[in-house]
């Protein structure tokens, strides 16, 4: 078995090339399984069913999906990421960036000026409420590879965030890991389906969580104060230009 499977869905070969597949291949000490998922034709209507694409058969210990503008910034990056995971073993899920109460927990750095995603910076495992998309990992089992197909998630949003509730309603663990990771992406441009995808996965999960607190905001999960939420929000995101029409 190797240790870990990557999975990466893209749309520019070349962004893939100059971040993430360049990076990976410079790794040392570790054993990988690649799997680069080709949506240069969006020929895959959401991030979950592109996903779901590549989680048959995997060969790593470890599944790491992630976005294909991540760089791993050390050589021996995933090697200590490994040695992490092996440490905590009892997860459900593992980002290296996530949400604890109204805390963005990260080390990794962000933009195309590299600035740090946050100030709150950890030395060792740290339990977090949800974790962000760009990396995250799970661990090659069938009912941790189960939790992610029955996601409701219907859209290129949110996906881990909905992982996360489900592994802590299930009672799983959720962690961030500090990692030296560049992500190019500054992370608050998005459109209208993030929006929808709120709404949805807050029907959800209200009964089990009274808020729903992720590294693009803090929100709740009743109806009323929900909505309000997305108006306010909205107007001020349309305002600042982050939010795409599409």
């Amino acid at each position: 078995m190797k240790n870990f499977t990557i999975i990466s869905v893209y749309n520019n070969g070349q962004l893939l090339q100059d971040c993430l597949k360049s990076s990976v291949e410079a790794q040392q000490e570790v054993t990988t399984e690649l799997k680069y998922i080709d949506n240069t034709e969006n020929k895959f209507p959401n991030a979950k069913v592109a996903y779901e694409s590549g989680l048959d058969n995997c060969l790593g210990k470890y599944i790491i999906c992630s976005h294909q503008d991540i760089r791993l910034l050390n050589d021996d990056e995933l090697k200590n990421i490994y040695q992490q995971l092996e440490k905590i073993e009892d997860f459900g899920i593992v980002g290296v960036a996530g949400v604890a109460g109204r805390d963005i927990i990260s080390n990794i750095y962000h933009g195309e000026e590299p600035r740090e995603v946050c100030n709150y910076h950890i030395t060792q495992e740290t339990p977090c409420e949800t974790v962000d998309e760009c990396f995250f990992i799970i661990k090659n089992e069938t009912k941790y590879i189960n939790i992610f197909r029955e996601l409701s998630c219907d859209s290129w949003h949110m996906y881990a965030v909905e992982y996360s509730l489900r592994c802590r309603e299930l009672g799983e663990k959720v962690y961030v890991i500090p990692a030296n990771i560049y992500h190019v992406s500054p992370g608050n441009s998005y459109d209208e389906s993030y929006y929808t995808q709120l709404k949805k996965i807050a029907k959800r999960y209200k009964r089990s969580f009274d808020r729903i607190n992720c590294t693009m905001g803090f929100w709740h999960t009743g109806t009323f104060r929900l909505w309000n939420q997305i108006r306010k929000r909205r107007k001020k995101d349309i305002k600042n230009g982050t939010l795409k029409r599409r």
